[in-house]
């Protein structure tokens, strides 16, 4: 009698499976076709003898890898990435978080002001925002004009070409990621734990390092892997900005898949990009986790 009942418990369990993978075969299908086919084709490409008269031949080789690990200048270009990532991450989170949470306490007109100046940026391009700051740091510029009217600045402007104008201008392209989604990070906050720390006569320094912090962790995590991820990968801002002074692993991508036509090795530094990313989105979530005491890909 129980034995019996198994394959029925078996061939009922199979139309519950099938009816809940039903509705997630659109997202399925998207990924398969725009995500794991591509990083097939490039794994593929990576693992290509480079060829200069018709770009890569279909032989199977490791002299890419073997390229790319045994040159120091890419070792600096990788370095210089991160660097770029992690400095911008850092004060991205670190201004954002203020805002967040002055943002989740205020109402009225205020807030739809804050909230509306938080919005506007977005609706700007990249492109546009960067053109903006690359205007402002001119030299000679209305920024130098300013600084010198003011008597802290003699001679030209010498903020173009360097790594602090890029983290600068990195930092307000993706600080409005950070705002939002710490402000709905923090709105789920109770203010009666706030104000029950305060009776009790917790300092502020103790309620952001005990309670909010804590609490709001998910929302940091989340915020920093977006803003890493972003940052990290971004082309357009470190041309702009700093031309060809700081390399970066996207600008080198660029260049080998349209001037040097290496497609092999610009896939060697993709796949190497990409995980990259995958390790840091791993790291924050496990430091997430482990200061939360969640799960171990647990995010809310």
């Amino acid at each position: 009698m129980t034995v019996a009942a198994y394959p029925t418990a078996r061939r009922r369990a199979a139309p519950a499976t099938l009816r809940a993978v039903i509705p997630l075969a659109p997202a399925l299908i998207l990924l398969a076709l725009f995500f794991l086919i591509p990083m097939f084709e490039l794994a593929r490409m990576s693992v290509y003898e480079y060829n200069h008269v018709s770009v890569y031949v279909p032989r199977l080789t490791t002299a890419n890898y073997r390229a790319f690990f045994s040159d120091p200048y890419y070792a600096t270009m990788v370095w210089t990435s991160l660097k770029v990532g992690f400095f911008t991450t850092f004060f991205t989170v670190l201004a954002g978080y203020p805002v967040a949470y002055y943002l989740t306490g205020i109402d009225g007109w205020e807030r739809t002001l804050l909230s509306a100046a938080c919005l506007f940026p977005l609706f700007v391009t990249i492109l546009v925002g960067t053109l903006g700051w690359y205007i402002l740091l001119l030299p000679f510029g209305l920024t130098q004009k300013v600084l010198v009217a003011a008597g802290l600045l003699h001679g030209p402007l010498s903020a173009l070409n360097t790594f602090t104008a890029l983290i600068v201008v990195m930092v307000y392209l993706h600080l409005p990621y950070v705002i939002l989604i710490m402000a709905s990070s923090l709105q789920g906050v109770g203010r009666d734990k706030i104000n029950a720390a305060r009776v009790l006569g917790a300092p502020p320094v103790y309620i952001l390092r005990r309670i909010l912090v804590p609490l709001t962790m998910p929302g940091i995590a989340s915020s920093a892997i977006l803003v890493f991820a972003l940052s990290i990968s971004s082309y357009l801002v470190p041309v702009l900005i700093t031309g060809q002074r700081l390399r970066v692993l996207p600008m080198a991508i660029f260049s080998f898949t349209t001037d040097i036509l290496n497609w092999p090795l610009a896939s060697v530094l993709s796949i190497v990009l990409l995980v990259i990313v995958v390790a840091a989105t791993y790291a924050f979530t496990a430091i997430t986790n482990r200061l939360t005491g969640r799960g171990r890909w647990e995010m809310i």
